[in-house]
């Protein structure tokens, strides 16, 4: 069974492929996150409602985005 997923010749070519996959899927994870926390931000300590897109500009201080409490559960 392990035969049928094997790259025979093509492991560098497809490691370097997930590599670049994965660096990118890191990047857009830490780009949603800190709009996310924007997003938060806004609404939670400053009352005002807003969307994403309203929010995609805004940098908040490392004070700002401490105050920004997220549980997950």
């Amino acid at each position: 069974m392990q035969d049928l997923y094997r790259c025979e010749g093509m492991m560098t070519v497809a490691r370097e492929v997930a590599n670049m996959a994965c660096h990118k899927l890191v990047a857009d994870m830490l780009y949603e996150a800190r709009i996310q926390a924007n997003c938060d931000y806004k609404r939670r300590i400053e009352k005002v409602k807003t969307n994403k897109g309203a929010v995609r500009n805004l940098r908040l201080t490392r004070e700002q985005y401490m105050r920004v409490n997220i549980q997950y559960y």
